[in-house]
C-alpha cells in the first residue's frame, strides 16, 4: 500500500489495484518476508538466541539488511529494466529499499519480542514448578519421616511388654520418644552430621531388636570422618527397608554392617527375601534413591551379589561461607 500510494494518488489506487504493478509489489513482498524468515530460520540453527542475545540481535539485524536490499535490488533490476524497460530506477530503488528495509526492522523486533516473551514466561513457568518439585519433595520427605507400620508394631510390642516387664516397656518408649524427638530437632536440617545418624539408628535399635526377638544387629566399624554429613533418616529408612523385605528368625538373623569407605558410607546385609516384599518400605526406599541424587550425582550405588546386598551411601562435606 505504502509503495502504491507513493507512485499513484489514492484516486488512482483503486483503479491500479488488479494491475500488473500491485501483482509485482505482492510478489515482492512475499520474497521479502520468506528471505527475512529463512534468516531467522538460518541463525535458529546455527547460533541461537540463548547463546548470547545481544550479538544474536545484531547479527539477525545485519544479515536482514543485507539480503533485503541484495533481494529487493535484483528483483527490481530484473523487472523495470527487462519487463518495463526503464533505462534508470534510481528513485524506484531508494522508494523500495527504504520501505522494505522499515518493514524488516519492525519485522525483526516482532520476532525478538515474542522470543523475549516466551523465555520471561518459561521462565515463570519454570520457578513455578521447581516451587511445586520443593513442596512435593518436602512433602515426600516428610512422609518418610513415619513409617507407620514400624509405629503401630512398636506400639505392640511396649504393649505386650508392659504385662511382662514395665521397666523394659519405658525404656523402649524413652527409646522411641528420643527417635521421633530427633527427627522432630532436625526437621528443618536435610544433611546432619554422620555420627548423630549412626547414634540415632543405634537409639532405636533396641525397638527393632524387641519387635523381631533380637534377630537384628548393627555391625559398625570405627567411623574415621565425623565430620562429613548424610541425608537425616537414611540409614533408619535402610534399615527398615531390610527388615520389612528379609526373612528374620534366630536361624536367619539380619546384621547389618556399616564401614566407611572415604567418602562413602557401605551398607551391607545377607538378602532372605520374604515371599511378599512391603509396597510402602519399596516405594520409601526408591524416594530416598531419588531424593539422595539433589544432594550428589553419584546418588545410592547398591548391587547384589552371592547374597549380600551392598549400598554404597555418598557422605557430604558443607563448606561454610
Amino acid at each position: 500500500m505504502l509503495v502504491l500510494m507513493f507512485f499513484d494518488s489514492v484516486d488512482m489506487l483503486a483503479a491500479n489495484f488488479f494491475s500488473r504493478e500491485v501483482l509485482f509489489v505482492i510478489s515482492l513482498t512475499i520474497l521479502f518476508f520468506e528471505t527475512n524468515r529463512l534468516v531467522i530460520i538460518f541463525l535458529n540453527r546455527f547460533y541461537s538466541i540463548d547463546r548470547d542475545i545481544k550479538f544474536r540481535i545484531i547479527f539477525q539485524y545485519a544479515l536482514s539488511v543485507l539480503f533485503t536490499l541484495t533481494v529487493i535490488s535484483l528483483t527490481l533490476y530484473y523487472y523495470f529494466s527487462y519487463i518495463e524497460g526503464f533505462s534508470t530506477i534510481r528513485t524506484e530503488l531508494i522508494t523500495f529499499n527504504s520501505i522494505f528495509l522499515f518493514a524488516a526492522v519492525f519485522y525483526h523486533l516482532y520476532f525478538i519480542s515474542l522470543n523475549i516473551l516466551t523465555r520471561k514466561n518459561e521462565h515463570r513457568v519454570q520457578k513455578e514448578l521447581l516451587k511445586k518439585e520443593n513442596v512435593q519433595f518436602e512433602l515426600d520427605a516428610f512422609k518418610n519421616q513415619v513409617n507407620p507400620d514400624f509405629l503401630f508394631q512398636s506400639l505392640e510390642v511396649i504393649i505386650a511388654e508392659l504385662y511382662q516387664n514395665k521397666k523394659n516397656a519405658d525404656e523402649l518408649v524413652a527409646k522411641l520418644a528420643k527417635t521421633y524427638r530427633y527427627t522432630l530437632d532436625n526437621n528443618k536440617q536435610e544433611l546432619v552430621p554422620l555420627q548423630d545418624e549412626i547414634e540415632a539408628l543405634n537409639t532405636i535399635l533396641p525397638v527393632f531388636r524387641k519387635i523381631h526377638f533380637d534377630s537384628v544387629n548393627i555391625i559398625l566399624t570405627a567411623i574415621v570422618n565425623s565430620e562429613l554429613h548424610i541425608r537425616r533418616g537414611i540409614l533408619q529408612i535402610l534399615l527398615e527397608y531390610a527388615i520389612m523385605n528379609s526373612i528374620i528368625t534366630e536361624a536367619l538373623p539380619l546384621n547389618f554392617k556399616i564401614t566407611q569407605d572415604g567418602n562413602k558410607l557401605k551398607i551391607s546385609f545377607a538378602e532372605h527375601q520374604k515371599i511378599a516384599n512391603s509396597e510402602f518400605s519399596n516405594n520409601r526406599f526408591d524416594m530416598l534413591k531419588k531424593t539422595y541424587s539433589h544432594y550428589s550425582n553419584a546418588g545410592i550405588i547398591s548391587q547384589t551379589k552371592d547374597g549380600i546386598c551392598t549400598y554404597e551411601i555418598p557422605l557430604l562435606e558443607i563448606e561454610e561461607e
